[in-house]
């Protein structure tokens, strides 16, 4: 495990943008790489090998590493905003020991074990006072 609860409730804001952006940019990754393996083929029927041959390899190559690249584009906006220092830190760590799939996969089931749980007494009277105040 390589996120603890309290680190998660601190970061949530910027761990939860980080794994929408990743899910955006690896949907973006994944259509492009499929569009890439049907250029391939049609470069193949057009007697391109050569051609399809390459672009299917660097299709396979970028799909192959779609993960790594969906976190790592997810998180340049977020290079040098003080807030998210700790979080994209925390994150590295994570990276250097284990794969992404896991890491992204641990964020996930923490922000949503989160929005699982019943809100706090302090939280409810957070809102309490909020309504008070309309």
């Amino acid at each position: 495990m390589h996120f603890e609860r309290d680190f998660v409730i601190r970061n949530r804001d910027v761990l939860e943008g980080i794994v929408a952006r990743s899910h955006r940019v690896a949907l973006g990754i994944f259509v492009l790489t499929f569009s890439g393996y049907g250029g391939a083929v049609w470069l193949w029927f057009q007697d391109n090998l050569w051609g399809a041959l390459i672009l299917a390899t660097v299709s396979y190559l970028v799909f192959r590493q779609f993960r790594m690249l969906a976190l790592g584009v997810a998180r340049m906006p977020l290079r040098g905003d003080p807030e998210a220092v700790e979080a994209l830190r925390a994150i590295d760590v994570a990276l250097d020991q284990d794969k992404p799939h896991p890491v992204l996969a641990e964020v996930e089931a923490h922000l949503r074990a989160l929005e699982d749980e019943p809100p706090s007494a302090e939280e409810r009277r957070t809102v309490a006072d909020q309504d008070d105040t309309k």
